[in-house]
């Protein structure tokens, strides 16, 4: 099992074909500095097969707390079991925030 920072991850060297699925998934290459990141989560369940393919094992990715903005494992959670979107790269609040009863911070318009 690998797990994955949604911002800024390394891949194997892939071939032309996969390198071109990637970016019509929405994943960005900074050829600089070698690393992808998630620009699109519209097609993420194909994002996830696709490196797990590219890595031949299983791919996690961590979350991202809204309150904190602390990236975290979906395991540290107590709500797993139930959650529907869990080591998907998205928002969530971190178990700690959870504890402390922080919630997220709501913008006004």
């Amino acid at each position: 099992m690998v797990v994955l920072n949604k911002k800024s991850f390394t891949l194997p060297r892939v071939e032309r074909e996969q390198f071109i699925r990637l970016m019509r998934l929405g994943i960005e290459y900074n050829k600089d500095k070698g690393i992808f990141s998630i620009n699109n989560f519209d097609k993420i369940e194909a994002v996830v097969d696709t490196i797990s393919n590219i890595l031949n094992d299983e791919i996690l990715f961590l979350q991202n707390c809204m309150t904190c903005n602390k990236d975290f494992p979906c395991s540290e959670c107590k709500y797993l079991e139930f959650c529907e979107t869990k080591n998907l790269p998205f928002k969530c609040v971190c178990p700690q925030c959870l504890k402390n009863g922080k919630t997220p911070q709501q913008k006004l318009f």
